[in-house]
């Protein structure tokens, strides 16, 4: 998918390898406190381990053949639990922030989610990575929980806000349709 500013969205491959290393090491380094994950547990692996990290989708926005963002996905395997996934590995380089490129890569992952019969994207956030949370909010996510102390490390513990995205299935070709965010009234969500 080509976006306005010159940008391209592809889904990676295995063959992909070295371009997902670099932009998910890129993540690590830059935004620790963003990410569950820690650069040191990640820059030694083989290149079989980081290939098992592409077997769920990995999206990533190119400007020329530079990657500059990614989003991932990670399907419930649970039947019960199948309509469900959860928005990963959340990037864009600060240079290119705000030019959209998040935008598209969640449309993105939307629509490769509702393509496999999810209808309900899920996601953790740092509490205090507040432009995140409102980029996830203008893009009909809604808070439905926290856990407390949900992050450890980087001298200190931070709170993990739980955000849903309620999907509904396409209305045409290449359209996603964001359905009525959920509402959390006490319960556990029903579909």
């Amino acid at each position: 998918m080509s976006i306005e500013d010159g940008a391209a969205i592809r889904r990676l491959s295995v063959k992909d390898v070295d371009v997902f290393r670099r932009i998910r090491l890129e993540a690590l380094s830059h935004e620790p406190l963003s990410f569950a994950s820690v650069f040191g547990d990640w820059v030694n692996l083989s290149d079989r381990q980081w290939r098992q990290h592409l077997s769920q989708p990995v999206f990533v926005a190119f400007v020329g053949d530079q990657p500059v963002g990614m989003m991932g996905l990670r399907f419930e395997r649970a039947r019960k639990m199948a309509h469900r996934a959860r928005l990963v590995s959340v990037y864009v380089r600060k240079g290119k922030r705000g030019t959209g490129i998040a935008a598209h890569l969640l449309r993105e992952v939307a629509e490769h989610a509702l393509a496999h019969g999810v209808v309900q994207l899920e996601l953790g956030v740092n509490a205090e990575n507040s432009a995140a949370i409102r980029f996830y909010e203008r893009h009909g996510f809604v808070e439905v929980g926290c856990i407390p102390d949900g992050f450890l490390g980087h001298d200190g513990k931070l709170d993990e806000l739980i955000m849903v995205l309620r999907l509904a299935p396409p209305f045409g070709p290449g359209q996603v349709f964001f359905a009525e965010p959920y509402r959390n009234h006490g319960n556990s969500p029903s579909l």
